[in-house]
């Protein structure tokens, strides 16, 4: 693992992507969908990787996954190549980011979780605060705020 690069966008791009329309259809509409997955190429996406502390994990394939924590202790993002799920690739990136959190001194972490991330926050502690519904692109989604205080 290590922190992510401006040279690892356009890949990052692309797990975003490929994560998005493989998996997202199993819970959401194809607008939704559709309206998710082209995030990746909006001009937003480069602050939404690199504004955050994003750890990349990686082997001799390639990228595998990242996932970010912004400096309001926010996770920002979790995304794992659809070819590699179910390895235990987010549950590590998971980790790595709350381990960092606690080195920065955060007393809690939150998350705006999607019905594909969800169970992974849940098995690291984190509750459902609210569902609230928000609108991208003109199409609306519901997403789970999560919380997990961490240890003084």
């Amino acid at each position: 693992m290590r922190t992510a690069g401006r040279e690892d966008l356009p890949a990052l791009a692309g797990i975003f992507y490929d994560s998005v329309c493989a998996l997202a259809p199993e819970h959401y509409t194809p607008d939704q969908v559709e309206s998710w997955a082209a995030f990746a190429t909006d001009p937003g996406f480069e602050s939404f990787v690199l504004d955050a502390h994003t750890l990349v994990a990686e082997d001799q394939t390639g990228l595998l996954g990242y996932c970010g924590l912004d400096p309001g202790g926010r996770i920002a993002s979790l995304y794992v190549r659809p070819d590699r799920g179910r390895e235990g690739i987010a549950s590590r990136l998971v980790e790595a980011v709350l381990e960092h959190a606690e080195r920065r001194g955060f007393s809690e972490v939150h998350t705006d979780a999607s019905e594909l991330s969800v169970g992974v926050f849940r098995r690291y502690g984190f509750e459902v605060v609210e569902i609230e519904t928000v609108e991208r692109r003109g199409v609306r989604f519901e997403r789970y705020q999560m919380l997990r205080v961490l240890a003084p």
